[in-house]
């Protein structure tokens, strides 16, 4: 599976204290599940800038139609340290 593979995970995820809902894209890095949350363009090639790895225990399937749901929460990397980690 391709990071533009077109599956989607729901999840609710962290910015700094804040928590809200989000879809984000999901892909499969070395067989483990990772939410893609941001992107750049890098010479016309979209890459992924910023991940979130998932715990495949936690994901769960919602349709055929490759939309997952994700019932931890997770947090963006981006704002790690303003909650000391």
């Amino acid at each position: 599976m391709g990071p533009r593979s077109g599956t989607k995970v729901a999840h609710r995820h962290r910015v700094g204290t804040a928590i809200s809902d989000r879809v984000s894209e999901l892909t499969y890095v070395n067989g483990r599940p990772v939410a893609l949350l941001d992107w750049i363009n890098l010479g016309g090639v979209r890459t992924p800038l910023y991940v979130c790895e998932l715990d495949p225990a936690k994901l769960k399937a919602v349709d055929e139609t490759g939309v997952f749901y994700y019932e931890g929460v997770t947090t963006d990397p981006r704002f790690l340290d303003s909650l000391g980690g």
